[in-house]
């Protein structure tokens, strides 16, 4: 995981800092003059070779320091602190959608194999994987929101400002693993061990919970590790749309004006939770299979 995090931020840095502009001629109609940006390049230390400025923000990140956003002149560290929970809330509210809908609608979409339940699967499977989230959540705003009025649309106080976003991220991902249940649900149900267990008189469901599910459930973990790190850091168009504080809306900004702290900040928050996912997963594995194991 170190020398991971390590390449995505050295691979980050370099390309914020080539990036053409600057953070201090953001705004066009009062455009700063050329000595004004070189004294604020020095103030920030950006106008050192890229190495030497990587060397020293990274000797920070060391200590806990992320350095101070250029555009909001605060501490990262606060930033972070204050868009991360309700970005975690809104991941984790999404996976656990997706996972109390794909599973059941995955499990039950193979036993059933090519009945109308199976074909409901599908069909649920397909479409939320094609319609993109931006595109159902100015349907659902102007459908749920405006016209018929149930449901607010804008900001992160209620119940009820939780329940458009939580749904409209938790689609595409419950869809997939809808399709990636079903599909190994399916290799199971053709696997020996399978009719073995049913030529021995076991009843239907312990062959379907403690034979089938337990092997079938490898491939589905694999997707969710990656699908959860993704969900838990939060959408950026989606909390753009919705005017959610977390911190995918701050990443946006951040690099709309490019704030490099915030930048790197939430871009190896990101990493971070990407490779805790991938670890976890791994670890799953010798649950699910006593035949994989964690070397010493």
């Amino acid at each position: 995981m170190i020398p991971t995090l390590l390449i995505v931020a050295i691979i980050t840095f370099t390309l914020a800092q080539l990036a053409p502009g600057s953070p201090f001629d953001r705004n066009p109609d009062k455009p700063p003059s050329a000595e004004t940006i070189a004294r604020w390049n020095a103030y920030y230390g950006l106008d050192r070779p890229i190495p030497e400025q990587f060397v020293r923000w990274l000797g920070h990140v060391v200590q806990g320091d992320f350095g101070t956003s250029i555009l909001r002149l605060r501490p990262v560290n606060e930033i972070i602190a204050e868009g991360f929970p309700t970005t975690a809330q809104l991941g984790i509210q999404a996976l656990l959608l997706a996972l109390a809908v794909a599973l059941p609608f995955g499990i039950i979409s193979a036993l059933r194999q090519n009945t109308a339940v199976d074909y409901v699967s599908l069909f649920f499977a397909t479409v939320g994987t094609t319609i993109p989230g931006f595109v159902l959540s100015i349907f659902l705003i102007y459908l749920l929101g405006v016209w018929l009025g149930w449901l607010p649309f804008v900001g992160w106080t209620t119940w009820k400002h939780w329940i458009m976003p939580t749904v409209i991220l938790s689609l595409g991902t419950a869809a997939f693993l809808t399709r990636i249940t079903r599909a190994s649900m399916l290799e199971a149900i053709r696997q020996d061990y399978v009719r073995t267990a049913r030529s021995k008189g076991l009843g239907e469901q312990i062959v379907i919970l403690v034979h089938m599910l337990r092997n079938a459930l490898i491939p589905v973990v694999t997707v969710i590790g990656p699908a959860a790190a993704g969900l838990i850091t939060g959408s950026f168009i989606i909390e753009s749309i919705f005017s959610i504080p977390g911190i995918g809306r701050e990443y946006i900004r951040s690099i709309l004006g490019l704030d490099y702290p915030v930048i790197m900040a939430t871009t190896l928050l990101y990493a971070f939770f990407i490779a805790i996912a991938n670890l976890s997963v791994d670890l799953v594995y010798g649950v699910l299979d006593p035949r994989i194991k964690v070397g010493r």
